[in-house]
């Protein structure tokens, strides 16, 4: 689901940066079983997979587990606006505020769904971020 090399590196990364922290926190956990399997070979440990892990393990329900990640990418998003552009904290704030009514829309929409509804389709982000890899200088990683 990640054709841009860096885009899945860096998805890895988090997922295991992710799920380091999870299993040193409570190590008998599925996080803990999971983050094995990742420094083993097993499985990627892609972010999204890690992060629903960690909801697992800590026992959330998931329309919260849903909503929390959905609020983290944008949080994500958001701080590299940040960094990018004149925006302020504040306007930032604003922003993660306004999108709560949206971000509880998706997680609620994102329950109804089954396994044949993942896929991906955002040529133009795969594109810019191939091109960004090309890149003398870059502000961000991916």
């Amino acid at each position: 689901m990640k054709p841009s090399a860096e885009l899945r590196d860096a998805s890895r990364q988090m997922g295991r940066q992710t799920l380091r922290i999870a299993s040193s926190l409570a190590p008998d956990s599925l996080a803990a079983e999971f983050f094995r399997a990742i420094e083993s070979g097993a499985t990627p440990g892609h972010h999204a997979v890690a992060f629903g892990i960690v909801g697992r393990s800590l026992d959330w329900p998931a329309r919260e587990s849903v909503a929390a990640f959905l609020y983290a990418t944008c949080a994500a998003l958001v701080g590299a606006a940040l960094r990018l552009i004149p925006l302020g904290q504040l306007a930032g704030q604003r922003i993660l505020w306004s999108l709560q009514p949206l971000l509880q829309s998706l997680a609620e929409d994102a329950l109804s769904k089954s396994e044949s509804d993942i896929w991906s389709f955002a040529p133009a982000l795969e594109i810019a971020a191939m091109r960004h890899a090309q890149l003398d200088a870059r502000l961000f990683r991916s």
